[in-house]
């Protein structure tokens, strides 16, 4: 099952939390804004609360133990980063801490992720005021 099938059947299901679910992965976090389990995770918008579902990839089902949200209020910027074949996503908050998110873009499957973590991008701007922050790497642009 591909990941756009099983997003659809877990809405159709109502089993996910929030709007605009996307696929994402999240790392081990250098900004410590989040530590706790990394891995796979639908990540959803709803009344500016970001709420991130563990997902086993392999068993195709959701691991709501490791379940956790955040409120989109404590972030003030956002970055996107362009790799070959994903982007990172980082949500930085007053402090300069960040919060890390990585997806898959480019093909068929993975569209409506980068799809609707830019809607959700669109509506934070609007309703918290998030603002773009340029990338100032300079050994890493393409």
């Amino acid at each position: 099952m591909e990941r756009r099938e099983l997003l659809l059947k877990m809405r159709k299901e109502h089993t996910l939390k929030g709007l605009k679910p996307a696929f994402v992965s999240l790392r081990i976090n250098q900004g410590k804004i989040y530590s706790g389990p990394f891995g796979s995770f639908i990540m959803s918008l709803r009344d500016n609360v970001i709420y991130f579902q563990k997902i086993s990839t392999f068993l195709k089902r959701l691991q709501p133990k490791y379940d956790f949200q955040i409120k989109a209020t404590r972030f003030k910027s956002y970055l996107v980063i362009t790799k070959s074949y994903y982007k990172c996503l980082y949500l930085y908050d007053e402090e300069g801490r960040y919060l890390e998110i990585s997806y898959l873009y480019g093909t068929k499957n993975t569209a409506s992720s980068d799809e609707n973590i830019f809607r959700m991008i669109d509506e934070l701007k609007n309703t918290i005021n998030l603002v773009e922050v340029e990338d100032d790497r300079e050994e890493e642009k393409e």
